[in-house]
């Protein structure tokens, strides 16, 4: 029997233990949040929003009305998966894992030549790409399953840093930005721009931090970086002109729209102050909430004698205890639509720790209380890579009307990021500091892992859980989706009558409010814009008109049926002239109310006489 070869001191290598267990934990939390994420697929379904995106997807082609160009993107995907929900779903986990693994192997990559005395073994990119794909589960706490624009911002922007982590790591170690890592960078920014001209910001800062990084390289590697981006960014023009859309029917529907909304929506200034407001008061939450894990962390630094150590271990320990009871009598680690505004306060808190550790770390250098730390031997581009990091999160959001963080922790794995650098740049601090953040960190992602079960479990988004999703959908465009026993009757009563009305596939309809995911089920096409709301009923309107002024948009003898959830108004009534409509006089009620599903469902009253025994 071959003798087994042993290490020199008899003793396995630590750092080889503690990599292989943060790859088996973070991959363990990873798997869990995918693995529910497959298993909920099939589950529930939201007339509203996803409704919307759907529907926008389904006729991304016919309806260029559109608030972004989302559905350029994503309807032909829908159109080659058979207009299939589930795997449309799929579809999403599988770019949020690969995108996820991209961002986590390419910030690694860097971050090794940051870290001369990383462990000399791949499980140090393994544990680290582990973190960020377990920090990827945010994506699943709260949203609807099926992609949105979100979705290609969080993804674009991902796939962009990584883009100049790659440029980074070229610089450091003195080669050539690959040109092919420049034009993916625009191919990224065209798809980014499409989907929603608001990332523009978020585009902004990343293009800065790539040009601060080309510029160690001198002024002709950033032309050349400059020229190779514009070259994708045409590349992904030409591309959508010749094999998606025509820009010159795609761009001017999405204008049409922008100028209809733009007297309702915040002006830039409202939208600028509800964004600092709701910033300050989650981080005065954060602060209330968890200030002795903060303390800890600052006190774990600073302690240099042996007693105070002790000291510090005991605070952290209890700062760590108070914080989890927090989180757990809080609800504060639960995922769903009614928790958007607590679980932010925890994972903020965590990020929170290892910028206060990285700060403490920095001073105890600077005061030669401990050696230089890595982080204090960093450069300016490489500071300029982890400010980018830092705020990704946020700028990413920009253009949401919700408070920035609602949509910005979807992009939790750039702050997951953020503190791997800070745990594997503190080794010279006191090893409670750097236990603290490490603790802290993997706490992180067991809130996500909680945040992703029940946001898709438990509270999903304008669903029933799942223990009450057990009835089959019958209604072809929700082919295997199971749905509550309650809606699955609706649905399906409230198709019944309308069957005569809905041969062949495409009848126009206008769904008054929010009920899109009817329209969609129903096998209709929408009249102007897809998505309708109460509160933008001129918006609405300026749809109708816009289509009908350009020509009747169905065909002769099948104007729109029209299914109202209120009472119709006056707006709409006259929307319908514009299109040659008499709401009153064309019009007449399907069937009572109780019996389709408590909505006015009005037919045209010609085909009514006709199709009526």
């Amino acid at each position: 029997m071959r003798a087994r070869t042993s290490d020199p001191t008899g003793a396995l290598d630590r750092r080889s233990v503690v990599l292989a267990g943060v790859v088996v934990v973070a991959g363990a939390l990873a798997a869990w949040w995918i693995l529910t994420a497959v298993r909920a697929a099939n589950e529930g379904f939201d007339i509203t929003d996803e409704g919307y995106y759907l529907l926008s997807y389904r006729w991304w082609a016919q309806n260029p009305l559109a608030l972004t160009g989302v559905q350029y993107l994503y309807g032909p995907v829908f159109q080659f998966l058979g207009y299939d929900i589930v795997s449309l779903r799929l579809f999403r986990l599988v770019t949020l894992i690969l995108v996820h693994l991209l961002f986590g192997y390419s910030f690694m990559r860097w971050l090794r030549g940051r870290r001369p005395d990383a462990a000399p073994t791949k499980l140090w990119e393994l544990a680290g790409m582990a973190v960020i794909l377990a920090a990827g589960g945010v994506s699943y706490a709260w949203l609807p399953q099926s992609p949105g624009y979100n979705d290609v911002i969080l993804l674009g922007a991902l796939a962009l840093v990584s883009c100049v982590l790659w440029m980074a790591t070229a610089v450091d170690r003195g080669k050539p930005v690959p040109f092919w890592v420049l034009m993916i960078a625009g191919v990224v920014i065209g798809a980014m721009l499409l989907a929603k001209w608001t990332s523009a910001v978020v585009i902004g800062l990343a293009v800065i931090a790539a040009l601060v990084v080309l510029a160690g390289q001198g002024v002709k590697a950033v032309a050349r970086g400059i020229g190779f981006a514009i070259a994708g960014l045409a590349l992904t023009a030409l591309v959508v002109q010749l094999f998606v859309i025509k820009l010159n029917v795609a761009v001017p529907g999405i204008m049409t729209v922008n100028r209809f909304i733009a007297g309702t929506s915040y002006s830039p200034t409202e939208l600028l102050h509800m964004y600092w407001s709701t910033a300050v008061d989650l981080l005065g939450q954060t602060l209330r909430d968890h200030w002795p894990l903060l303390v800890a962390g600052v006190v774990a630094v600073f302690a240099r004698r042996r007693w105070l150590q002790v000291v510090a271990a005991v605070l952290a320990v209890a700062a760590l205890a108070f914080s989890v009871r927090r989180v757990v009598v809080g609800d504060a680690a639960i995922g769903g639509s009614a928790h958007v505004f607590d679980y932010p306060v925890t994972l903020l808190a965590a990020v929170l720790v290892a910028l206060v550790v990285a700060v403490a770390a920095l001073i105890a250098g600077s005061l030669q209380l401990t050696s230089p730390s890595a982080l204090g031997r960093e450069n300016a581009r490489a500071w300029v890579v982890l400010g980018l990091l830092a705020v990704l999160p946020m700028v990413q959001a920009f253009g949401t009307n919700n408070p920035l963080y609602v949509i910005g922790f979807n992009a939790f794995a750039a702050w997951a990021a953020v503190m791997i650098a800070v745990v594997t740049g503190i080794s010279v601090v006191p090893i409670t500091a750097r236990l603290l953040v490490g603790l802290v960190t993997v706490a992180s992602l067991v809130a996500v892992a909680s945040l992703s079960y029940t946001g898709l479990f438990q509270y999903p988004y304008r669903s029933k859980g799942h223990a009450d999703l057990t009835v089959a959908a019958t209604m072809p465009p929700l082919k295997g989706l199971y749905l509550d026993e309650t809606a699955a009757q609706n649905y399906t009563a409230l198709e019944a009558p309308l069957k005569p009305y809905l041969k062949p596939a495409g009848r126009p309809m206008l769904a008054f409010d929010k009920m899109a995911g009817l329209v969609l089920m129903l096998g209709g096409k929408p009249v102007g814009e897809a998505w309708v709301a109460p509160k933008e009923r001129p918006r609405t309107a300026a749809g109708i008109e816009e289509v009908c002024q350009k020509g009747q948009p169905w065909s002769p003898g099948r104007p729109p049926i029209i299914i109202l959830n209120r009472r119709i108004s006056d707006v709409e009534i006259t929307a319908l002239h514009a299109c040659l409509l008499d709401f009153r006089a064309d019009y007449e009620l399907l069937a009572p109310a109780k019996d389709t599903m408590g909505l006015q469902v009005y037919v045209p009253r010609r085909e009514r006489a006709v199709k009526t025994p």
